[in-house]
């Protein structure tokens, strides 16, 4: 056992170091071939290797639109690209090292300690203010026509640190992708309407789990699920705001005309879990959320068990309206009938994540101009369609994507066969365009309706923007709130299933842990973000 240990950490250290050495050695080129290499500027790029476009290549350098790229700006780019799974580890070993590549695309503001301040002040990454109106001015262009944009990827003192990853223009369009959903075959098999109240979801239930709407004779319908990779259900909670946005409050942080607050802390918390408890003791909810286990979830919707979920647009509602399942969305729950929800699901149309040029880097100009290319018009088209004749066309005025992208030939979904060509599939350092959601992520009506009636009826004005902590916040923070989530997820689980009932003596020991602390330093940072301009 003692040399099986060893043996596996000489392994993973054997695997680090080449790792490492990927980075500064210089792939082998034939003497012929030598002063050719040199007078091409060439820049290594750190970017995880999406799925998508693994089922084709083994790196971005194969997509159409880099190849492109390249050819356009006379440059050779050297993906490095992190083992799958591994990605924070190699990222994490980059930095500790300084063998840092020229460019990293990263989420900066979740996924390295301190925020891009902190990256900034470590000088792992440069500030790109100087450099913009030269040698980006296609992104300096669209930051100066969309001040909104640029309010959220600066840090709070103006600086810009990298090239974001954008949502598309529309955020009805682009920002809503997770929500509730529903059989309409049971409702309709029922005699029931679509809930829209919290009530309404609960005699809805009620019915699902009673009345075999399955017709097999058994009692085994399940009123209510979960699809989302998460380790407990509160964070699909807090992410899609379902049930919980009924009384315009969120299982975590969020902000009130102003002043951040923090779910459980707030009266209304109490009617949450109190609904909670009573779906679960009336076996209105599927059990299998406890585990979170994705796979036999979804088989259970599949096989007919499960009557209603919150899940994803495109990954859930996409595969079983292509079963052939009677799928519709509903709005997110109010209290009162005609009532506009508060919260639900929706994003910022900066995906948080950015590509930073290194300190590494010795031809900032270049990987500027790399950069900027993605929001230029050549760019925007061949990173969101591909290659004109091939990927998509153009006829009156309008980008269609090509069978060989919706219908391909060799099994691929459509995500993963533009993926070959693009990365509006996969996100990245431009401006993904709406008809990529519109065509791709919305193939069935009963997703351009989910995401353009519904989803997006939504006021979400409570929602916290990307925030910037201090180094001194950003570790406080971390103190805090790792004892506190530790316990939250705990204590969700044995609220929701009434193991536990006592809401206030859960509060007072968040209390102990110091959640008003996390409160203020949340304050402090929206603060901050109010004022940048």
């Amino acid at each position: 056992m003692d040399w099986f240990k060893s043996s596996k950490k000489v392994l993973s250290i054997i695997v680090v170091i080449a790792f490492a050495l990927s980075l500064v050695i210089p792939a082998f080129v034939s003497s012929t071939s030598t002063a050719y290499a040199k007078s091409i500027p060439t820049l290594t790029y750190f970017v995880r290797l999406d799925p998508k476009v693994a089922t084709s290549y083994n790196s971005y350098s194969s997509i159409a639109a880099y190849q492109l790229l390249q050819k356009k700006l006379g440059v050779k780019l050297v993906f490095k690209h992190p083992p799958v799974g591994g990605e924070t580890d190699q990222f994490n070993l980059m930095i500790a090292s300084r063998q840092l590549t020229d460019i990293i695309e990263w989420n900066w503001i979740d996924n390295y300690p301190g925020g891009p301040v902190k990256a900034l002040l470590d000088k792992v990454i440069i500030r790109l203010n100087d450099y913009m109106p030269k040698y980006a001015p296609n992104l300096s262009k669209y930051l100066q026509q969309h001040p909104d944009i640029k309010k959220l990827i600066v840090t709070d003192d103006g600086d810009i640190y990298g090239f974001p990853a954008l949502r598309g223009t529309n955020p009805k369009i682009a920002c809503v992708y997770y929500g509730p959903q529903i059989r309409n075959d049971w409702l309709k098999k029922l005699g029931l309407k679509e809930p829209e109240t919290v009530d309404d979801w609960y005699k809805v239930l009620k019915a699902f789990v009673t009345k075999d709407p399955n017709g097999n004779g058994k009692k085994d319908e399940r009123g209510f699920s979960i699809l989302r990779n998460a380790s407990n259900p509160r964070y699909a909670f807090d992410y899609s705001s379902f049930l919980v946005g009924a009384w315009g409050i969120k299982t975590d942080f969020f902000q009130v005309n102003g002043k951040v607050k923090y779910g459980p802390l707030e009266p209304q918390y109490k009617q949450f879990i109190a609904t909670l408890q009573k779906w679960w003791k009336e076996g209105l909810i599927d059990p299998d959320i406890l585990t979170m286990n994705q796979k036999v979830i979804k088989a259970n919707v599949q096989n007919d068990v499960i009557g209603a979920w919150i899940g994803l647009l495109s990954g859930d509602m996409g595969f079983f309206l292509n079963l052939k399942k009677d799928i519709i969305a509903t709005k997110f729950p109010v209290l009162k009938k005609g009532e506009q929800p508060l919260l639900g699901q929706a994003e910022f149309l900066f995906s948080r994540t950015s590509a930073a040029i290194t300190t590494a880097c010795k031809d900032i100009p270049t990987a500027m101009k790399v950069l900027d290319w993605g929001y230029s018009k050549e760019g925007y088209e061949a990173f969101n369609y591909g290659v004109l004749g091939k990927s998509y066309i153009k006829k009156d005025g309008k980008v269609y994507y090509t069978d060989e992208i919706l219908k391909n030939p060799q099994g691929l979904s459509a995500a993963e066969a533009l993926a070959k060509y693009a990365r509006a599939s996969i996100s990245g350092p431009f401006v993904q365009a709406d008809e990529y959601y519109l065509q791709i992520q919305m193939m069935h009506p009963q997703q351009k309706e989910a995401v353009m009636q519904k989803w997006s009826d939504v006021k979400n004005d409570r929602i916290l923007p990307p925030l910037s902590f201090t180094d001194e916040e950003s570790k406080r923070l971390a103190n805090i709130m790792n004892t506190v989530n530790t316990y939250y997820d705990e204590m969700f689980l044995r609220l929701m299933t009434g193991k536990a009932t006592n809401v206030d003596s859960f509060v007072k020991t968040l209390k102990q842990m110091k959640i008003d602390e996390a409160i203020k330093i949340y304050q402090a940072a929206y603060d901050r973000w109010k004022k940048r301009k």
